[in-house]
């Protein structure tokens, strides 16, 4: 063999090893596609997942808004109806300390008026067996 032909069968080769290349890149350039096209199916997932919680997270907001303007209500509805009661208990306490100086005076009263009673018992009795004697 002489150089051309050598040449020429390694020129050969070579283009039958570009031939192969060739063909390998278009297989890499094909499953880059599909994988390209794959990254694509699932950010598009990921971002309808994401604006679903975004959504979600956003209803959360306005029910935690909605939650704490109603806790602020009840908390007002409360402190009234606790100091309506605590005013309520304050009039109750205030009318049993009345009624028990009341009792007081009326025992204090009745005691003078049997005091009074016995005293004039005794004194018609004394008068009684004065005259009896």
């Amino acid at each position: 063999m002489n150089k051309e032909d050598l040449i020429l069968q390694k020129l050969e080769t070579m283009e039958t090893n570009m031939k192969d290349v060739r063909s390998e890149m278009k297989d890499v350039r094909s499953e880059m596609k599909d994988v390209r096209s794959e990254m694509n199916d699932r950010m598009d997932k990921i971002e309808s997942k994401l604006e679903v919680v975004n959504s979600d997270f956003a209803e959360m907001k306005v029910n935690q808004a909605k939650h704490a303007g109603d806790l602020h209500t009840l908390e007002a509805k409360i402190d009234g109806k606790l100091e309506t009661l605590e005013t309520k208990l304050d009039g109750l306490i205030e009318n049993t300390r009345e009624r028990k100086s009341d009792i007081n005076e009326r025992w204090k009263i009745g005691g003078i008026i049997i005091s009074c009673a016995v005293a004039v018992v005794s004194l018609i009795l004394s008068i009684l067996t004065r005259m009896g004697q």
